[in-house]
């Protein structure tokens, strides 16, 4: 069984030959794997059977400058939202959108391609800061919205051509919670971020495609949300920290699987034996049945070469 096999048998609730896996890390310490192993490390040295094709839509951004290796926001693209309706944005059909995921698939056909394209809150959070934005939405509701549609019409044209191709999932991301919870009321979710989520997520369904979603943070509120309304097939990371991973397994299988489930923030300071103990309960409390790909979101920089073989050696073990 190949791992695009592996990967379409998890996310269809079927019994694959072992848990599929994915993970990522500090790009920091990814370019330096990337340097000792060579390019795509993930899946060339240790195996990953998820490739995530990047196919994010080049919309204009504030300026950022590298601090530490961190790129910060230091000038906001605009100063008010009555600026936006002259902002130029992308042409969706530009070749160019889709070629990094038209030269994944040629580079990895045995490998579960699947194409991101991050949706309206990531943009933003781009072009001005964070907190500005949240203040904006109660202030200026109307011009968010305004502007939100024309950057989701985009969107979909672009996931329509995404899902001409020959890619097992469209993985929508959106980060809306924090480590407490959910960074606006389901309600405010509903009005002004939802409609934009599906109208991205109608499209890949039209074309017969599953989709993923990464959201960051505590999330329990948007389960039904995220099951029932969108028809999400996998969600990602699902902070075992933060929720209980067994549970939301236990009341979802059939229709929303972990693309997840590792401990993110805790792997970097696990002792080997600690990581393996890890993995396995991970397997026993989400993989019955599938619906699991074991995977993190970034790694800590200080995380080990021991602690990642002791990470991907222990998933590889998880068979059915």
């Amino acid at each position: 069984m190949n791992s695009r096999e592996r990967v379409e048998r998890a996310i269809s609730f079927e019994i694959p030959d072992r848990v599929p896996f994915n993970f990522w890390m500090d790009r920091l310490r990814m370019d330096e794997l990337n340097a000792k192993y060579g390019e795509d490390f993930r899946v060339r040295h240790f195996g990953a059977d998820v490739v995530e094709a990047m196919s994010m839509v080049p919309f204009p951004s504030g300026r950022f400058e590298k601090r530490c290796g961190t790129p910060w926001m230091v000038e906001s693209l605009f100063k008010d939202w009555s600026e936006t309706p002259d902002i130029e944005l992308p042409d969706p059909n530009d070749p160019a959108l889709t070629a990094n995921c038209e030269a994944m698939l040629k580079k990895y056909p045995d490998k579960a391609v699947i194409a991101n394209v991050p949706n309206v809150l990531t943009h933003v959070e781009m072009m001005i800061s964070q907190a500005d934005f949240y203040m904006d939405l109660m202030d200026e509701p109307e011009r968010v919205d305004v502007f939100f549609h024309r950057m989701s019409d985009i969107m979909a044209v672009l996931a329509e051509r995404l899902c001409t191709l020959d890619i097992t999932a469209l993985y929508v991301m959106d980060d809306v919670a924090a480590n407490s919870g959910l960074l606006m009321s389901p309600a405010q979710l509903r009005e002004h971020i939802l409609p934009h989520w599906k109208k991205v997520i109608d499209v890949a369904h039209a074309a017969g495609k599953p989709i993923f979603f990464h959201t960051d943070g505590k999330v329990k509120e948007l389960y039904d949300l995220f099951a029932d309304e969108l028809n999400v097939r996998m969600l990602n990371p699902l902070q075992p920290d933060l929720q209980d991973v067994g549970a939301f397994a236990d009341e979802y299988k059939g229709r929303t699987g972990i693309y997840g489930g590792l401990y993110t923030g805790r792997i970097h300071m696990m002792s080997p034996e600690k990581i393996r103990a890890h993995v396995f309960d991970l397997f026993e409390q989400a993989g019955p049945g599938g619906g699991l790909i074991a995977s993190s979101h970034d790694l800590d920089i200080s995380t080990t070469e021991e602690q990642l073989d002791a990470l991907v050696g222990a998933i590889k073990e998880c068979t059915y």
